[in-house]
């Protein structure tokens, strides 16, 4: 553990690495830059324990969440995790649904939360690479060499 100062002054131990996280307020100029150490512990609230951070710099609030398909949801993102996990082993949403008890259109949401996430992750880091079926074949071959390497 480490310790983060907290909002007004009053230093608080905690978990949480700070400087993993950035402003959000685009306004800000630490807007999008991580390990400036302007973003402190402000409180933990909600039944999960989430950290609300703050910008030193411009004084905005956010979530630890922000940002994640986790973000806003009233399930632990560990529930959450476990139940996408079920998907590919139990093959339907209303399998998991009944394994889990969970609603079959909250686990539908989940699944769109992560599947609009993984595309923004995935438009985000392969942009104007101008790669043909070929190239990214091989990509996905080297991928899978490193993980049975790495087994």
């Amino acid at each position: 553990m480490s310790l983060i100062p907290y909002y007004g002054g009053v230093v608080t131990q905690s978990d949480l690495d700070a400087s993993a996280f950035w402003c959000w307020h685009e306004g800000c100029p630490d807007y999008g830059k991580k390990r400036e150490g302007n973003i402190i512990l402000k409180e933990r609230y909600g039944k999960h324990n989430t950290a609300l951070l703050r910008c030193k710099t411009c004084g905005h609030c956010f979530s630890e969440s922000r940002g994640t398909p986790f973000f806003n949801l009233n399930t632990s993102m560990d529930e959450v995790l476990r139940t996408l996990a079920l998907l590919p082993e139990k093959g339907s949403i209303r399998g998991v649904a009944r394994s889990t008890g969970h609603d079959k259109n909250a686990i539908c949401r989940w699944v769109d939360l992560a599947g609009s996430h993984c595309s923004e992750v995935t438009d985000y880091y392969l942009t104007e690479l101008h790669l043909d079926r070929v190239q990214v074949d091989e990509i996905w071959s080297y991928i899978k060499k490193r993980k049975e390497r790495h087994r």
